[in-house]
């Protein structure tokens, strides 16, 4: 009983340890001899601005939220990832995994 127990519990760490998140600090830069902050982010991935405050979904599947310390991006995908005679696939649109047949890719396996 207690492998079982022991099991369940490794089993969902697992499963929710699949995101992961980056924090981007600001770069303070020199003009004219001055030291000045900047006053938004900017996306690593397309190169957008957003205002402190702001949060916004990526193309590469994060969300990201600017701040005055930095950006802080996380994956929005986490979750399991693998299921037993199905295919994985992450699908760019929604940002979740989607299973497939091993035998028939074209058929979902739910």
């Amino acid at each position: 009983m207690k492998i079982l127990l022991s099991l369940t519990a490794l089993s969902l760490t697992l499963a929710l340890c699949q995101g992961y998140c980056m924090l981007s600090q600001h770069k303070v830069e020199i003009k004219d001899g001055q030291p000045v902050l900047p006053t938004e982010c900017t996306d690593f991935n397309d190169g957008s601005k957003h205002p402190f405050g702001s949060k916004w979904n990526t193309a590469h599947c994060m969300e990201c939220t600017c701040s005055e310390s930095g950006m802080d991006c996380c994956s929005r995908y986490g979750g399991t990832a693998e299921v037993l005679g199905c295919k994985t696939v992450l699908n760019p649109n929604t940002c979740e995994y989607e299973f497939y047949k091993l035998d028939d890719p074209s058929k979902p396996c739910f």
